[in-house]
């Protein structure tokens, strides 16, 4: 169902959030590479309302910039000073005109929560004709957490928070999620009607639950039998904790998709990843950002990848590849760094401890080991020797290396960049090129070699009178 003409999202994310300690808001505090925020917004999207507000307060330029770059089509609203969440709500009162019929308001610290989970929350309202409609779940330790006090037809009378319960009160393990959706017109008709008598001084949103079923409006709620789902986040325990939630979501998402992780405790893997089917994912892998790994892939172990695309058929094992395109059937490390801008054609080799950064390496070539390629663009069908280093800086400024196809470069080999190898050229291992070499020549820089006779004998006499 869409919701797009009737329903408004509004996330609650101004908070300071004392007891994560930190300078950086809580939203965008990271989960599996992505801030929490990232998690709860596309859940928000997959079930299409009208619109949605995200409230701002503390270091809110920051959660703002995150918006706006991540979700352009997601306004944000500043609340001036963090007085509770019914405050925060009215922080979007100025937008009244643009909000559905239909509110569904969330805290900004609920990651795991599902867009099944809040298309049944909404639909219950609709449903039932409710004021309001809280999502509830039962925790096996309810500590910290509002309690649901109901009547005997399992109707909602108010919500207790943890500070102001009573001993009984204390006992009920149906809790409060945060999550709630409600009529537009009896929310903004009761909200400005609650007061901040409670512990914390503070206006809270569940007191207005108490105050439509004192008008006579109806409270509904809508219990999940995940209760996962309702985990919230107010301390960096509590953040590891749902980390570890959704990296066992993550991954099992995967392997219900074909993909083999070997060992998925050990792997972190990002929500926006794309892996294919049959590949494979060894452990202690860390695949982040929009990276996309193609099918019949082996990756790891050790492996960690960053907005990188690998593909089809390519074997990368314990190397850095970051903002990178590998092609099919490459085969990259043992610990190799691949760094930004770097392409691949099929068939390549980047072998056992080599470097490449902003590179093009066409197919069939091969890096095999030890070397560093820079500001380089690789022909088809090139081997590159051990200890090669294209030299791309002169202390001012990057310079470009271009080797033609079908070259061979032999170990410990230099290429003072800028300097072009023309097809089929071959340079000798130990040389030291700083002029272009034409097509299909060999070229030898190296010095003379000279074996003194008993100069080995001469050179350990003359250190053994020094000692």
């Amino acid at each position: 169902m869409s919701y797009s003409k009737n329903l408004s999202v509004i996330i609650l994310a101004a908070g300071k959030s004392k007891r994560i300690k930190s300078e950086i808001p809580k939203a965008l505090h990271s989960i599996c590479y992505q801030p929490i925020l990232y998690y709860i917004l596309s859940s928000v999207n997959k079930i299409n309302p009208k619109n949605v507000f995200v409230v701002v307060g503390h270091k809110s330029e920051l959660i703002d910039k995150y918006v706006k770059s991540n979700f352009p089509d997601i306004e944000t609203v500043y609340q001036k000073k963090q007085l509770g969440t019914a405050h925060a709500v009215l922080a979007v009162k100025e937008c009244r005109k643009d909000l559905g019929e239909d509110i569904l308001v969330l805290p900004g610290d609920c990651p795991l929560i599902t867009s099944g989970s809040l298309k049944k929350l909404v639909d219950r309202k609709i449903k039932t004709s409710s004021a309001a409609v809280v999502l509830t779940t039962a925790a096996s330790n309810p500590k910290g957490y509002g309690r649901i006090i109901k009547d005997r037809k399992g109707n909602i009378l108010k919500i207790v928070e943890e500070a102001d319960a009573t001993y009984a009160e204390k006992k009920i393990n149906e809790v409060n999620s945060s999550m709630y959706c409600f009529d537009k017109k009896i929310l903004f008709g009761n909200i400005e009607n609650i007061d901040s008598k409670n512990s914390q001084k503070e206006y809270y949103l569940t007191d207005i639950v108490e105050k439509m079923v004192e008008n006579g409006n109806k409270v509904a709620c809508l219990k999940i039998s995940n209760s996962k789902e309702a985990l919230g986040i107010n301390d960096r325990i509590q953040l590891s904790e749902v980390e570890k939630v959704m990296q066992g979501t993550i991954n099992e998402k995967m392997m219900q998709n074909g993909v083999t992780i070997k060992d998925p405790g050990s792997c972190y893997i990002g929500g926006s990843v794309k892996i294919g089917r049959d590949s494979v994912v060894e452990p202690f892998c860390f695949i982040k950002g929009k990276s996309i790994i193609g099918s019949n892939c082996v990756i790891g172990p050790f492996s960690q990848i960053t907005d990188t695309e690998v593909g089809s058929g390519s074997k990368v094992n314990s190397s850095v590849i970051i903002d990178a395109v590998i092609g099919k059937n490459n085969n990259i490390g043992p610990y190799s760094y691949i760094r930004p801008d770097t392409v691949t054609g099929e068939n390549v080799k980047i072998g056992a401890f080599c470097e490449v950064k902003k590179s093009k390496i066409n197919s069939r070539s091969k890096v095999p080991h030890l070397s560093y390629v820079g500001d380089t663009e690789i022909g088809s069908g090139v081997n590159v020797g051990a200890s090669s280093v294209t030299v791309n800086y002169d202390g001012y400024r990057k310079n470009k290396t271009i080797i033609e196809d079908n070259v061979f470069i032999g170990s410990d080999t230099m290429l003072i960049a800028p300097v072009r190898i023309g097809k089929g050229a071959v340079v000798a291992a130990g040389s030291v090129i700083t002029d272009d070499v034409p097509s299909n020549c060999l070229a030898i820089e190296r010095g003379s070699q000279k074996n003194i006779k008993d100069g080995a004998v001469k050179y350990r006499k003359k250190k053994e009178m020094k000692e």
